[in-house]
This record gives C-alpha cells, structure tokens and sequence, in this order.
C-alpha cells in the first residue's frame, strides 16, 4: 500500500501560495464578473467572455452597464440586477436574483431571450465597506427552452412548470440565505446582551473590543469579562468556546457566567478559577470546550506597582507592554482547556504591572492564520504592540484589529486591555 504524503504546515503554505488564482477564476465555468463598488468591471473569467462573444478588453474597465445596457424591448433588462447590486453595496449582504429575463445579441446583432439566476457577493475591505462584488451568472435558458415558452401579455415568458423549477431554486436558496442571516443576527444580539462593559476600578484603565467575523454566519464563542473581586482584586478574563453557531454564543454566555460567579464568589486565584469554573460547568451538565486565560490585578497606592497573577487553560499567552516601551509574550507552560475533564491543578503565574504598564488579553482570531505558523504570528505580536506606542488601551485595540485582522477572516476576535495609571 503506498502511504500517503505528510502534510505539514509548511508544505500547506507552500501550497497556497503556488496557487495561481487568476488560473482558478479563468477555468470558473459559471460566468463571473469581478466589480468595483462603482460598478466597474475589474475582471472577467472566460465562461462570460464566451457568453457575451466579447475579448476581455471590451469588457474590463467599463461600466457594468456600458457591458450589459438596459434592454426594455419585450420587457427584458438588467434594471432588477442593478438594483440587486445597489443593495448589496449598501447591506454587505449577498444577495440573490432571479429567473430573470435578460437578452444578448446574436452574431447577427439581434435580440435573443435569455433567462438567468444572479448572485452578487460582496467582498469587504478591513473597515466592513463593500470594496469589490463578485457577480455570478447561471443561465437557465436551456430550460425555457426545453419546456416551451408561453405568450404572456403580449411578451414571451417561461411556462409555469419552467418557473416551478427555476423558481424553486432561487426560492430555496434565499430561504436558506434569509435562515442563515437570522441565525446569525440572532447569535450577535445575543453576545451583545452578554459581552457587558467593563468596571472602572480605582488607578486602572480597562478597554474591550468585540468583532464578528464577516461572513453572514460565521459567529463564534469568544469572550471577555472584567470585575471586581470583594477584596479589591480586578480580574479580567478572556475566552473561546469552540464552535461557529448559535449554540456556540449560547454555551459561551453559560460558561462566561460560571466563571464570573466563582471567580466573584470566591476570591480565589487565577488557577482556583478556571479549576472550579471546569467542575461546575460538569456538574450543571454543561458541555462546553474552551480556552480560556484569567489575570488576577491586585490594589494598590498611585503610582505603585500592582501584583499580576494569571492562569491559563490551553489559552495564548497574554501580551505586557511595560512604561518604557518594551513588549514580550507572558509565555508559561499551558494547562488543559476546560471541559476536557482532566481534573484541575491548573498552575498560578505571577509578575507585576507597574504605572504606564498594559496588560493585553486576545482570542485566537487576533493571529491565526492559514497561510503561516502560529507560532511566527504570535512571537511578531509583542513587537506590533510596542511599535503602537504609549496609546490609550481603547486605541491600541483599534489599532490592532484594524493592522492584524484582514478582511473577510473567519474568526471572531475578543480584545481586553488593561493599564495601569502612571
């Protein structure tokens, strides 16, 4: 038996980018125009240049409707697509179309009827604004064709049994596509309604940042939390359930609160926290698998340093960019993920957060990426951070989702920082 290749990381990235995308979108047999927000034509693949019998040279670069102008004779027209398209440039949603009639003109130069199903895919740039829609065309002529046109009012249209079937399929794609928008504004109220503001503890400055990733149903577990301990102790929490649904926001939001309460009940550590937070979440019979890092801060005089204790569950190691410009990973060895019913004996580690110093809590989405090691992305974080500069933590957490989150990741993304006072 001849044994499969390994696959590592390495030879992954490598693939990736050997990929001659431009090739990819050529071979596309469904017709495929790539737009500016404007509506300018930025690219065509060869199934449309065959549609239209045009070379990409007459395409590229003009309008969308300098290529495919409004034809009113009969009724046909690409009115209906280009208001299609005006929504999704306002929305950031996709959107699809359809039957509808549109002709072409034939070798001759006349009119030929010609029906199609549209999609209009939105592509947004690192700010959430549509930049670039990509436009798919399927041509369902064949299928008026096959079962015979029937006269309507004077204009040729497709029998009924053609538009049951042509119907039924864009009717059961925007169900699902309206399904799926639901569930995920669903998911996003409700990690709002979760995800509260955080307190304002005496000499600390405690910032938070939530981001959806952008596809229309990608909605994940990650967390963050910040309270104040009865003993004066701020801890602060971030945290990721697996998971990309609804159900995910919904066991995170349970797992969150189990963790608040104990880490509030008791007082108790870092370690203590997630120890007791894990035997909780089993006995109430909840079944969540998470990552998830505590940093405990202590109380203290103006311009005193504060003791900073934190434990980590199978987390990424938090990031401390001191008064004097420097940055590093807290790097510590790692303890199991919660719900993996190890048992606890999670360990405590301590450092100190001095006047000026930050303390950066994220989620996996910050610097996971396909296309290079997690570890190379993570050891270039401390120097991303320092490089910002001596900024509020609000603007440091902008600053970072805006230069380390791409545009259309699939991942959400949880922020908190906290610095203390100079």
């Amino acid at each position: 038996m001849t044994r499969a290749p390994d696959v590592t990381e390495d030879s992954v990235r490598t693939t990736s980018q050997d990929l001659d995308y431009q090739a990819i979108f050529s071979a596309l047999t469904a017709p495929k125009l790539v737009m500016s927000s404007e509506l300018m034509v930025l690219d065509a693949n060869d199934a449309i240049l065959r549609t239209v019998d045009e070379p990409a040279s007459a395409i590229v670069g003009r309008h969308y409707l300098d290529v495919f102008p409004l034809h009113t004779e009969e009724g046909a027209g690409a009115a209906e697509v280009v208001a299609s398209l005006d929504r999704v440039r306002a929305t950031g949603r996709l959107e699809m179309i359809g039957p509808h009639r549109y002709d072409l003109r034939d070798a001759d130069g006349r009119w030929t009827e010609r029906w199609w199903i549209t999609t209009n895919v939105p592509v947004t740039d690192a700010t959430g604004a549509v930049s670039v829609i990509v436009h798919r065309a399927e041509d369902v002529t064949d299928i008026v064709r096959a079962y015979g046109p029937v006269r309507a009012g004077g204009a040729t249209a497709p029998s009924p049994s053609v538009l049951d079937r042509v119907l039924s399929v864009g009717s059961t794609v925007r169900r699902y596509t309206a399904a799926l928008v639901r569930e995920r504004r669903a998911a996003l109220e409700l990690q709002d309604s979760i995800l509260t503001p955080p307190p304002d503890p005496p000499g600390l400055r405690i910032d938070v940042r939530y981001r959806p990733a952008v596809p229309e149903v990608h909605v994940g577990g990650d967390w963050y939390d910040a309270f104040v301990q009865p003993d004066g102790h701020t801890a602060v929490v971030v945290g990721d359930v697996t998971g990309h649904d609804v159900s995910a926001a919904a066991r995170m939001g349970h797992l969150r609160g189990v963790v608040r309460s104990v880490g509030y009940c008791t007082g108790a550590g870092p370690a203590s926290v997630l120890d007791a937070a894990e035997s909780t979440a089993s006995g109430l019979g909840l079944d969540a698998l998470a990552t998830a890092v505590v940093a405990r801060i202590g109380p203290g005089a103006e311009g005193e340093p504060r003791s900073l204790t934190w434990a980590s569950a199978g987390h990424l190691p938090p990031v401390v960019r001191r008064a004097d410009g420097s940055a590093r990973l807290l790097e510590a060895q790692s303890d199991p993920l919660l719900g993996l019913g190890l048992g606890g004996d999670r360990s405590d580690h301590a450092d100190t957060l001095a006047p000026g110093d930050t303390l950066l809590l994220y989620t996996d989405g910050l610097v996971e990426r396909r296309d290079r090691p997690l570890r190379e992305s993570l050891h270039e974080l401390p120097g991303r951070v320092a490089a910002l500069g001596d900024i509020a933590p609000g603007r440091l957490l902008d600053a970072l989702l805006t230069e380390l989150v791409p545009a259309g990741t699939r991942d959400d993304v949880a922020l908190l920082a906290v610095r203390v006072d100079r």
